[in-house]
């Protein structure tokens, strides 16, 4: 590549310059890869980069300096030149952000700077959980890793567990490699955030690996069922820039929005009709919608539909449908009227809150768009795009994660946080013989490791992701633009590493790898193979083109399993606009920013309904105590106009017990209260709904509000 265009800082003997305090000159120890005179302070470079906040995947764009940083040596305070990340921007080459960027996307610049990032190697000194923990050199921490990693390879290595972040990538594919070498078992995902149920759906509707495409943005009516798609469902960026184009892209075309959701999300407010579906109806929703298609439009016999497809729908009870769902019959037969005859209808399905039956929710969903024959056409459903680069294989799923920690005896932990999303799991965690982590930051589960070796930042490093839904066949790629800033090492590096020292070797997959080997494919012989990986890597990743693809389909469906919903006040946790599902508590910029219900800042209240609250003569900001047979929490009260009479909500984030100085100790945690609650289809952990008891333990103050004021209960409610 043209290394011209990347340079890098790093803090070794030789080059570039350091001054005290007092203005004196010290020892030259900066190397510059491009000289120095192209560093001008005060003049921008913009570098290509990737967003790791979710598994979309979007490219970004770093704005470097030139800057200066404090540092002890000799014991005297001087000043460092290194070249500093100032702002992120999204790429306009992605297909998928079209050069947009979320707010967790604009804010994963903190992650770089944060003052509670961890420095170098540490190896625990107290006892689990406690955080307490001593700086190792990175040889004795190697070693120590690389004498477990023996042992347990010389016992067993099916007791070593591999936990990841679900994301195909060469980060996933290094992970893969590693563990293939040392014949132990692949890694696996912790089934929140990893699209368990949507990949099953797809897989059984269609009969397509990866999630399918909703083309939303050529839709005339769309009807979301669980899948909040401008909040926090798959990519937000890429749906909301296609909802854009549905409602005011097109001269005297409006699309429709219909949306069903168990609580008032951002696509809800956005949506012309809201249906309050009960949790756990998102089933019962979809099996009505589809029956009263067939049975007022479609016939019995829809020509072209597979039988699997009508016999699913043929017999569904229409008024056993609505009591589980909470929607009319009335209602369904209109929005079933309305898919009937609108020119492009399309059925987003997904399950931004996890169920116990979200698996068979979204095939419901799903087998609706083969009822509407939109499979393949314009305004539909599309195949999922193929990278061509078979990253998605070794994506991590959930493989029975939490059966194989109960007795695994050498844990790695990599971009997950186990003991926050599980919380009764943190025994488990704490029995094992041997928890690595590899956390930047210490967390909730890397305060019970017995060793943490830190990864480099985001924009530290270089990789390639392959984005979970894109429009074309893509990746997003970046080269190491800036040195890192402390003392820490690449975890693919590090795999290698331990892989080495225990007579496993491998051949570590880096960005230039990933991309030599598409060229043959994409690049063709318009670019020899290295000009190829150059204009990749200066764009920012690599974009191909859907052929005329192939959208048949081949349904599965298969039986739905019975599912009986809990009586009484219901609880349900929800993944939150700022954190997602916890990753982004520890930023600042994200404490700041206001829930787009309550306005709530620097914690998450508990939603509850205003007949609830009044019968529990809670107010805004009053402390509540909620409880179940899983455990309990306290935190402020919401009274939230448009929630749904008797389901109270939680936003996941807070409540983190290690987790640096801007969320340890703040709020509390819904996942304590919903428990170990799986989707039988998949593993998959659900977020509700559980049966709670809630009280009113103190008065006002704990909620802060950007905003005390709330909007008028939404008149589009059904």
């Amino acid at each position: 590549m043209h290394r011209r265009n990347f340079f890098k800082l790093v803090g070794t003997a030789s080059g570039g310059a350091l001054s005290g305090a007092c203005g004196k000159q010290a020892e030259e120890i900066i190397p510059l890869l491009v000289p120095e005179e192209e560093i001008v302070p005060g003049v921008e470079a913009w570098r290509p980069s990737i967003c790791s906040e979710c598994g979309a995947g979007c490219r970004t764009l770093a704005r470097v300096m030139a800057a200066e940083r404090e540092i002890d040596q000799d014991g005297q305070r001087v000043r460092q030149r290194i070249a500093a990340v100032k702002k992120l921007e999204g790429n306009p080459s992605d297909p998928v952000s079209g050069g947009k960027l979320c707010a967790r996307g604009h804010t994963s610049l903190q992650s770089i700077y944060n003052p509670d990032r961890i420095r170098g190697p540490l190896k625990r000194v107290g006892a689990p959980g406690s955080g307490e923990f001593a700086p190792l050199s990175w040889d004795a921490a190697l070693e120590e890793v690389s004498g477990a990693l023996a042992s347990n390879l010389a016992a067993d290595p099916s007791k070593i567990l591999f936990l990841a972040q679900p994301t195909a990538g060469s980060r996933a594919s290094n992970i893969a490699r590693f563990l293939g070498a040392l014949g132990a078992p692949p890694a696996s995902g912790i089934g929140l955030g990893d699209f368990s149920a949507e990949l099953a759906a797809a897989r059984r509707a269609f009969g397509w690996d990866g999630i399918p495409v909703c083309e939303i943005q050529d839709a005339t009516l769309v009807l979301s069922i669980g899948a909040d798609f401008l909040g926090t469902w798959a990519s937000p960026v890429l749906y909301s820039r296609r909802y854009g184009h549905m409602r005011q892209g097109r001269r005297e075309l409006r699309g429709r929005l219909v949306h069903a959701e168990s609580r008032f999300s951002t696509t809800a407010w956005n949506a012309d009709q809201w249906l309050p579906v009960l949790p756990n109806g998102e089933l019962a929703l979809a099996l009505g919608v589809g029956s009263l298609l067939i049975r007022d439009h479609l016939g019995q016999a829809p020509d072209g539909v597979p039988r699997s497809v009508v016999s699913l729908f043929s017999e569904v009870d229409l008024d056993r449908a609505a009591s589980g769902s909470g929607i009319s019959v009335a209602v369904m037969r209109a929005v079933a009227g309305d898919l009937a005859t609108a020119s492009a209808p399309v059925v987003v399905s997904g399950s931004s809150i996890v169920r116990p039956n979200s698996a068979d929710a979204v095939t419901a969903a799903c087998a609706i768009n083969i009822l509407l024959r939109n499979i393949g056409k314009p305004g539909g459903i599309l195949p999922p795009a193929d990278s061509g680069t078979g990253l998605e294989d070794d994506r991590p799923g959930l493989r029975g994660w939490s059966d194989r920690l109960a007795t695994a005896e050498l844990v790695f932990v990599d971009r997950a946080n186990p003991v926050y999303s599980h919380p009764h799991f943190a025994e488990h965690v704490a029995r094992a013989e041997t928890v690595v982590s590899f956390s930047p930051f210490l967390d909730d589960t890397s305060a019970y490791a017995d060793i943490i070796l830190p990864d480099h930042s985001a924009l530290e490093r270089e990789g390639v992701v392959v984005p979970d839904i894109s429009p074309v066949p893509s990746v997003a790629a970046a080269a190491a633009f800036v040195a890192p800033l402390y003392d820490t090492r690449s975890t693919d590096e590090v795999l290698a590493a331990l892989a080495e020292a225990a007579g496993r070797p491998f051949d570590v997959l880096g960005a230039e790898g990933v991309l030599s080997a598409l060229h043959g494919e994409a690049g063709g012989s318009e670019a020899d193979a290295s000009t190829f990986v150059a204009d990749c890597l200066e764009r920012g990743g690599w974009s191909g083109r859907r052929g005329s693809s192939d959208a048949s389909i081949s349904p599965n469906i298969g039986e739905f399993a019975q599912l009986s919903n809990p009586e009484g006040l219901l609880f349900q946790a929800y993944p939150s606009l700022q954190f997602g599902e916890g990753s982004g508590a520890n930023r600042p910029w994200l404490q700041e920013l206001p829930d787009p219900t309550s306005s709530a800042m620097w914690g998450a209240p508990v939603e509850l309904d205003p007949a609830t609250a009044s019968n529990l003569g809670v107010t805004n900001g009053d402390s509540v105590r909620v409880e179940s047979a899983h455990g309990a929490l306290e935190a402020p009260a919401y009274v939230n106009p448009a929630a749904i009479p008797g389901v109270a909500s939680m936003a996941l984030g807070q409540g983190h017990s290690n987790y640096g100085r801007y969320a340890s100790g703040r709020g509390a945690n819904p996942m304590s209260v919903v428990g170990d609650i799986r989707d039988p289809a998949t593993g998959a952990s659900a977020l509700g709904p559980v049966s709670v008891s809630i009280r009113k333990v103190g008065g006002t103050g704990r909620l802060v509000q950007f905003s005390r004021q709330d909007r008028d209960a939404p008149p589009h409610r059904v």
